[in-house]
């Protein structure tokens, strides 16, 4: 028995991870990444962001050295990089320490024909990261901005009192303040198994969008635990998230009224096949206080191998509970489709008494993506339909709508609406372009009447006591077109913490019976570009 308990000791050491930091939760790195992980035929990609113990182990230390990501802790000394690794780190091979600082960078200039003004946005802040031996490592960032940038971004803010991508809007003249912290510390005691603690975002699903849970919204405090065993991964996420009030359609943006909600969700991977991954997902949303009393943490949710529908029925289904289905399939390890459909709510029985029943909740993404087109090598093609229904993502209670922060857990657009998007993504050693293609249609509510896009008000307010629960359709409400184009070029001055310099032209037009909105906007740029900033809406 003695050896036995050694040799699994003896195991675990052995097999023991490399340092457990986060992959750059960011379309562009990770785009150039996935190409080397679908050539490993059972790598998960369902679940962002991606821990680098379990990237190195998929694609080995040549393919991360031609990302740009050396294995900085593997020598000791101090180290100061422009153009590769690190801005500046110090590493102990005899201590396995590593420590890291890097800038953060958002700075975009141009000049908005339409408007015939000078437009910006200035993002500064600072990342630290450390390994602490093998098996622990944290990080954290600091992200501060000022802005006179998009139109749809200082709407979205007057509107809702957040900057879309960080917290409350700070307003002198048109300029707008905000800043963000982030933050997490990793721990894996095998290569089996990793929890993080932290404020941040997450990522799940195949596509540039999720329906099940993406990094559009402002960080929250989390926690997370994720166990990888043979050929399946299981994600436990506890999101503890804020909501601001809300008056018919009238939303208090004072954050200093914010309240409490949680959020519990379980993402399970199957490896089927080298070239099929399927991906079941559900989550819940409760808040901290009702009309009645204060819940706080509904202690039955933190059970992570509960399945959700079952606890929150023995409840009395007070809260709002999500289920979904993704999959992703290979034809070639260039070649990748991928999908998810997402339930909010529905009552079959409800629905065959009468046509349009309003809790007819769907949203689904379907979605293709290959590499080096036209045989050329890192020439990469995106495309993605995504569709929600007529108040998806809603809830009677608007405090348990699927949102933090006054912004949407999946999609900018909210719900009730139909959206193509596709990329095309080039990179040679330094040189990188990319050009964007956005067309989204969406039924935008009246007014006064709730049809179904604006996902932070009641249901109940789908007239007085739901009393049109029936009749809805897709796309119903004031018809809005959105085309989204943009191309950008430019030099990658440092692959490591993607900071490039580049040009670029945005050109954006959004029309519906009542008003029109048409931009063209010409910039430069130097970015960092390590998080996603979700401005296409």
């Amino acid at each position: 028995m003695r050896k036995i308990i050694l040799s699994i000791i003896s195991f675990f050491a052995l097999t023991a991870t490399a340092q457990q930091l986060n992959f750059p939760l960011n379309y562009e790195m990770q785009n150039r990444l996935e190409r080397y992980i679908n050539a490993n035929s059972h790598f998960i990609t369902a679940a962002k962001p991606y821990n680098m113990a379990e990237v190195k182990a998929a694609i080995g230390d040549s393919a991360l050295q031609e990302l740009g990501f050396e294995t900085d802790s593997s020598k000791s000394g101090f180290k100061f990089g422009i153009q590769k690794g690190d801005l500046l780190s110090v590493a102990s091979k005899k201590h396995k320490f590593y420590f890291a600082v890097n800038p953060v960078l958002d700075m975009q200039f141009g000049y908005d024909i339409n408007s015939k003004k000078l437009r910006y946005t200035a993002g500064y802040g600072v990342k630290f990261d450390a390994n602490l031996g093998k098996k622990v490592s944290l990080s954290f960032t600091y992200q501060g901005v000022t802005e006179d940038y998009l139109q749809q971004a200082s709407s979205y803010a007057a509107q809702y009192g957040v900057l879309t991508g960080y917290r409350k809007a700070n307003f002198k003249g048109d300029r707008i303040n905000s800043q963000l912290f982030s933050g997490y510390l990793s721990y894996s005691p095998n290569k089996y198994f990793n929890v993080q603690v932290g404020n941040d975002k997450q990522f799940w699903g195949d596509g540039y969008r999720s329906m099940f849970l993406s990094d559009n919204a402002s960080n929250s405090p989390f926690l997370k635990l994720t166990t990888n065993f043979w050929r399946i991964k299981y994600v436990y996420l506890l999101n503890v998230m804020r909501y601001g009030p809300i008056n018919g359609f009238n939303v208090d943006n004072n954050p200093s009224n914010f309240k409490t909600k949680y959020g519990t969700y379980h993402l399970i991977t199957v490896d089927v096949a080298k070239w099929f991954q399927f991906t079941f997902f559900e989550g819940v949303t409760w808040f901290h206080a009702d009309s009645n009393r204060v819940r706080g943490i509904e202690f039955s949710y933190l059970i992570p191998v509960a399945f959700i529908r079952p606890v929150e029925f023995a409840l009395g289904s007070p809260d709002n509970v999500v289920l979904g289905i993704g999959m992703k399939f290979k034809a070639s390890p260039k070649q990748i489709f991928y999908s998810q459909i997402m339930l909010d709510d529905m009552d079959v029985g409800a629905a065959r008494r009468g046509k349009g029943f309003y809790r007819t909740k769907v949203s689904a993404q379907f979605g293709y993506k290959t590499y080096d087109i036209f045989k050329v090598k890192h020439l990469d093609f995106q495309t993605e339909l995504n569709i929600v229904r007529p108040f998806v993502y809603a809830h009677k209670a608007p405090e348990q709508s699927y949102t933090n922060f006054n912004q949407s857990l999946t999609h900018p657009l909210g719900a009730n609406f139909l959206e193509s998007i596709t990329f095309i993504n080039y990179w040679h050693k330094h040189w990188t372009a990319s050009a964007k293609f956005q067309y989204a249609v969406q039924g935008l509510d009246n007014t006064y009447q709730h049809n179904g896009s604006n996902i932070f008000v009641s249901d109940f307010l789908i007239t007085p006591n739901l009393g049109t629960a029936y009749g809805n359709y897709f796309l119903q409400g004031v018809k809005t077109r959105l085309i989204n184009v943009e191309a950008r070029g430019g030099y990658l001055i440092n692959p490591k913490i993607n900071l490039a310099v580049e040009a670029f032209v945005n050109y954006r037009y959004q029309k519906n019976e009542f008003w029109k909105q048409n931009n063209l906007f010409l910039g430069i740029s130097l970015r960092t570009n390590i998080t996603n900033r979700y401005t296409d809406y």
